[in-house]
């Protein structure tokens, strides 16, 4: 058996063996089992991996098709919400834009890869695709406080378990549904479906009744264009200082009409996309 001191002496040729060579830090490095998946950074898509709008007219003809690239994740975010629901608007659909919201922010859990989106029936019907991790248990997916967020995702969204169980329930109060499958090849599809509205009858959309001045109703329209942006970015596009710029978010903000992305930006509500409706 050997004595204490063996053990000593053996453990201390062991730590000058894992010493770090010179040049080497000595900061510990994971290594993922053997067959992991190596973790995907938090970065937005580019080029043919960007996220992808195709809007069906009819289904006998092919879909008008809109690749979505921004630079980074809150912008992609923002844009791919606002340009999802513009175009179901202009199908005349009605499926709220809180909802698109949150199941565009819940892409971040599939890291965005080979989102498609697919506006159906006149705009009642959004299918939301890709070829994330997928959902193993996906009616505790649909329970508040559920959730997988990681820390680096909990940068860009809340997560706290509330997106889903919010949309499905602003959905069923207009008589609609959310669901969830698998995806072929792997991933997740999501079905937003909202009853058709009666033939003839044009879509509901209520404007907040709110008076802006002419530069308000700038940082909104700048807003729709760039789907998100920041005092500087809204200083510098419209011609006034930063401090005006940010006095004029916080008022749209606290008016209802956008909300802040977290980092300093913000991007528009249902209620001011209504709102430009009613005056663009």
């Amino acid at each position: 058996m050997d004595s204490f001191l063996d053990r000593v002496l053996a453990e201390g040729r062991a730590a000058v063996e894992r010493r770090p060579a010179d040049g080497q830090t000595g900061d510990c490095v994971e290594i993922a089992p053997a067959g992991a998946p190596a973790a995907q950074p938090l970065a937005a898509p580019l080029g043919p991996e960007a996220p992808r709008i195709a809007v069906y007219d009819t289904l006998t003809s092919p879909p008008r098709v809109v690749v979505v690239e921004e630079e980074d994740l809150p912008a992609l975010i923002a844009s791919l919400a606002e340009k999802t629901y513009t175009s179901c608007r202009e199908q005349g659909g009605e499926v709220p834009y809180t909802v698109i919201q949150e199941l565009i922010e819940n892409l971040l859990h599939a890291r965005f890869r080979d989102v498609v989106v697919t506006v159906l029936d006149n705009g009642q019907t959004i299918r939301i695709s890709d070829h994330g991790p997928g959902i193993a248990e996906k009616d505790r997916a649909f329970l508040p406080g559920f959730t997988t967020a990681t820390a680096p995702e909990r940068r860009f969204i809340r997560g706290v378990g509330s997106g889903l169980p919010i949309a499905r329930e602003a959905l069923q109060f207009l008589r609609g549904a959310l669901t969830v499958e698998d995806n072929l090849g792997g991933g997740a599809v999501f079905t937003i479906k909202l009853p058709p509205r009666p033939s003839g009858e044009p879509p509901r959309a209520v404007a907040p009744a709110v008076r802006l001045t002419t530069r308000q109703t700038k940082v909104l329209v700048l807003l729709m264009e760039l789907g998100s942006a920041g005092p500087t970015a809204v200083a510098r596009e419209l011609g006034v200082s930063p401090a005006t710029a940010f006095r004029d978010l916080n008022l749209l903000e606290e008016k209802g009409l956008i909300h802040s992305l977290g980092d300093g930006r913000r991007a528009l509500r249902e209620e001011g996309l209504h709102l430009l409706d009613s005056i663009v």
